[in-house]
């Protein structure tokens, strides 16, 4: 089946080396040498004799095969070079940019980015203000700030924010105080102005909860989507449905054929085609899976109403992939770009063997099962790399997607209508369905196990799972390597599990305004901290280290001295008492937790200290003073907000 999607999908044959290359770029100092080299060398072959090139013609192909390997490398490097550059403005400079995205609300306030004059990017936090809601999309923002590298929590398990921002060229990080910024209107772009009269008319005729919604089904517009809802959508595993993908492309691609058929000139009807497509694709901010959608309907457009003639849908998947990567390398490590891609995938292989393996007479019965296999085949090719991303498995995926899918559908159109005649009954129909779907998606999310979350797998894991669909599709042939799968990914994770039965670990967790502190020994945890801390960070951890709560026996504790194994920690959250200690307790760490209001160079007379912690519990302000001690009386220390969780061996 493989060497037949290769022959009639040549641009496969480009597109894999290409990606190879991406993913594993060389360094330039190995690259051009080496690309020109084989360049020379594939001119060399093509200038030889007939008889002589025809017997190094399988070489040539080869070569080529490199070729595209450094041109990937090659391209890599340019974006990179292009994006990746720190600013470092001085402490009275005022600097300028574009707000790119709307103002949104954070745990610090607001948040927004920006893009400044000299194409960075800026992650920008304000303080609460009701005058920031005013900063609309395409306003410019004058603002004097520290510029500070992106946060990331550190804890173990936990999402890397930093990682997804560097992923989109954002590396930096701004936060403003009152009166240290200046809001300057600016006019609205043509497709501003088109976005924002969507979001009126849905606002006017449908509002409430259910408007957020809308404009995410419509628009791709999900800056007033409910958290709630939202997070119903992801427990039930059809968060494709309110995030703009190929799916609403599609749909509304097969609605403007049917539209346009009135037109009888074919290269007319293409060329509206492709322009309402891109368009549309713009206006929802042409996120990686929704251009993965647009190149390719571009492709099938071009070929049916401009050539008279259809193209491998292999290589119309593959000719995106290559066109997209070419325009932006780093697309590759984008989420939406690999599940797109991997979704459509599967569905191409797999639902048509689905789909025979049942057969009915009924016509009703027929459709239910066609959308049966649909969903099954792109969750069966898209369910290892989830698994490794998120953890987690929505195990009502099917149910969800045969009743949520279709409803969406209609809301659609029925949007795209009311667009068109504004009229009172028609928004009061869409947000009963609206309504009606988010009932019914809440209702499937909460049912008993409705998500399996604390899934760990290795990429081993996915490769071995990757390689049991293979054999599948394989038949028979392949399922003497989907056991040497099986047994490698065991061999595989085997180390890492002998390795967890000697851990120990002292974990000072990072979450504002609170302390938590877990000690691990083997497979068994031991918490310390306040009980309000968030208890998805400590899930999360705790699957990543495979632990479950119990008792330590080399644990002790007494009060805010904790002794375990052969380390000693002292918690100081209040204030020291008056006077001085006759004898320093020695201790190996010394947590500053709740905003004590006590300084260094005090706990050097109670306390013989090897390294200080100060963990997210207390102020910046208050840290920033410690650092500063610490730094002239050249301590050990470390800054949890600003490194992250601390995590230790002992």
């Amino acid at each position: 089946m493989f060497v037949y999607v290769l022959r009639t999908a040549p641009f496969l044959q480009i597109v894999i080396p290409f990606m190879a290359g991406i993913i594993w770029p060389f360094p330039l100092l190995y690259v051009i040498p080496v690309a020109f080299f084989l360049l020379v060398l594939h001119v060399g072959i093509g200038c030889m004799p007939v008889w002589l090139r025809f017997r190094l013609d399988a070489y040539r192909g080869v070569i080529l095969q490199l070729l595209l390997v450094c041109l990937g490398s090659l391209l890599v490097d340019a974006k990179e070079k292009h994006k990746h550059r720190l600013i470092n403005p001085a402490p009275d400079q005022v600097l300028a940019g574009t707000v790119i995205v709307p103002v949104q609300s954070s745990q610090y306030g607001y948040r927004t980015i920006i893009a400044l004059e000299t194409k960075e990017q800026l992650l920008i936090y304000f303080p609460p203000d009701s005058a920031v809601m005013a900063i609309q999309e395409g306003d410019k923002l004058l603002f004097n700030g520290q510029v500070q590298s992106i946060s990331f929590s550190g804890n173990p398990g936990a999402f890397n924010y930093r990682a997804y921002c560097a992923s989109r060229y954002i590396y930096q990080q701004v936060h403003l105080q009152m009166g240290h910024w200046r809001h300057m209107p600016m006019p609205r772009s043509f497709l501003l102005r088109c976005r924002n009269s969507c979001l009126r008319i849905i606002n006017t005729y449908i509002g409430g909860r259910e408007a957020g919604l809308a404009a995410a089904l419509l628009i791709g517009y999900r800056y007033g989507l409910d958290k709630e809802i939202e997070n119903d959508y992801m427990q039930t595993g059809i968060v494709h449905i309110i995030a703009i993908s190929g799916m609403h492309l599609a749909l509304i691609y097969a609605c403007l054929i049917w539209c346009l058929q009135w037109i009888p000139i074919p290269a007319v009807k293409g060329l509206l085609v492709i322009v309402v497509i891109w368009g549309f694709t713009l206006l929802t901010g042409a996120s990686a899976s929704v251009l993965r959608a647009a190149v390719m309907l571009t492709v099938v457009t071009i070929g049916k109403f401009f050539l008279d003639r259809e193209s491998s849908t292999y290589n119309q998947l593959a000719l995106s992939a290559f066109l997209l990567l070419c325009y932006d390398p780093g697309l590759i490590k984008d989420i939406g770009f690999q599940l797109s891609y991997l979704a459509v995938s599967g569905i191409l292989l797999l639902y048509k063997p689905l789909y025979d393996l049942l057969l009915f007479k009924s016509y009703w019965k027929r459709k239910l099962w066609e959308a049966t296999a649909l969903a099954i085949a792109a969750q069966a090719i898209t369910f290892p790399l989830c698994l490794y991303l998120f953890g987690q498995f929505p195990l009502y995926f099917l149910p969800a997607n045969l009743l949520a899918v279709p409803l969406s559908t209609l809301i659609l159109y029925g949007e795209m209508l009311l667009l068109c005649v504004q009229h009172r009954w028609l928004g009061m129909c869409l947000q009963w369905l609206l309504t009606l779907m988010n009932s019914i998606v809440a209702w499937i999310g909460h049912l008993p196990g409705a998500l399996i979350s604390g899934l760990q797998i290795s990429v081993y894991g996915v490769v071995a799972l990757y390689i049991c669909i293979a054999a599948i599709l394989a038949g028979r042939k392949g399922m003497i390597w989907m056991l040497a799968a099986l047994c490698l990914w065991r061999l595989a994770i085997l180390p890492g599990h002998l390795k967890r039965q000697q851990q120990q670990l002292m974990i000072v967790y990072n979450q504002p305004r609170h302390t938590g502190i877990d000690f691990i020994q083997g497979h068994v945890v031991q918490f310390v901290g306040d009980d309000s801390i968030s208890t998805g960070i400590l899930r999360t951890a705790r699957a990543f280290y495979e632990v479950d709560t119990g008792r330590l026996t080399a644990f002790e504790q007494l009060g805010h001295f904790i002794c375990c194994g052969n380390k000693r920690l002292v918690i100081v959250d209040s204030a020291l008492p008056a006077g001085r200690a006759t004898k320093k307790f020695k201790t190996d760490y010394l947590l500053l937790s709740h905003n004590p209001h006590v300084a260094i160079k005090d706990l050097q007379g109670f306390f013989e200290v090897g390294c200080y912690i100060f963990d997210a519990s207390s102020s910046r302000s208050r840290i920033q003073e410690w650092k500063s001690e610490c730094y002239a009386l050249t301590l050990r220390f470390l800054s949890v907000p600003d490194q992250g969780a601390y995590v230790v061996n002992f």
